[in-house]
């Protein structure tokens, strides 16, 4: 497969994209383990449990995303359906933990 040919200071463009995201995603990592965390303390759940919970629920989303782009070979619709089952069910999973544990806003007005 052939690099595509980037033209003078691309380089430090794309380097600037990937710590973007980079950044981005760690802050959300963050932010999600957290959320989960404090889920699964408030669901009744020791603090190995609760310290383990977001580690399964975003591994089943890093599973799912890499079964996802890896899905040219996979010829079977079942395991195509099963790989989309697997994504939708862990972002519902770490979306309602998020919002579950997220603490309650007051909201006012600014002016």
């Amino acid at each position: 497969m052939r690099r595509p040919v980037l033209g003078p200071g691309a380089g430090l463009e794309v380097w600037v994209r990937r710590a973007g995201a980079l950044v981005v995603a760690g802050v959300a990592a963050y932010a999600s383990y957290v959320h989960q965390r404090e889920f699964a303390l408030q669901g009744g759940a020791d603090r190995t449990s609760a310290a383990l919970w977001p580690l399964s629920v975003d591994g089943l989303l890093l599973l799912a995303t890499v079964g996802v782009l890896n899905q040219p070979s996979m010829r079977d619709r079942r395991g195509r359906c099963v790989v989309w089952a697997a994504i939708l069910l862990g972002i519902a999973v770490s979306l309602a933990a998020n919002v579950a544990a997220a603490p309650a806003l007051a909201w006012s007005r600014c002016w």
